[in-house]
């Protein structure tokens, strides 16, 4: 359990729009209850192509985030086997 909020942003928010369909139920609720599992802000490594940004890594799915005033941001969500220039 965590003391965070957590906070996803419609670019996020889009991204499991646009993949839902495509991936199995069990691995979108992962996706989803990633987050959850942050017991610490600087848990996770900086993501090597947005060093503002830490990864959570969900199967082949990258959760981007940003921590700030007791709230993870969720800013993007993508499959990591595609180009990461495209989740800026």
């Amino acid at each position: 359990m965590n003391n965070y909020s957590i906070f996803w942003t419609l670019n996020s928010r889009n991204d499991l729009n646009k993949i839902k369909n495509n991936i199995s139920k069990s691995l979108m609720i992962r996706l989803i209850n990633a987050p959850k599992e942050i017991t610490f802000a600087e848990q996770f490594q900086l993501d090597e192509y947005r060093n503002d940004c830490r990864r959570i890594i969900v199967g082949n799915f990258k959760l981007l985030y940003q921590y700030s005033n007791n709230t993870i941001f969720i800013i993007r969500v993508f499959n990591s086997r595609h180009n990461p220039e495209n989740s800026k």
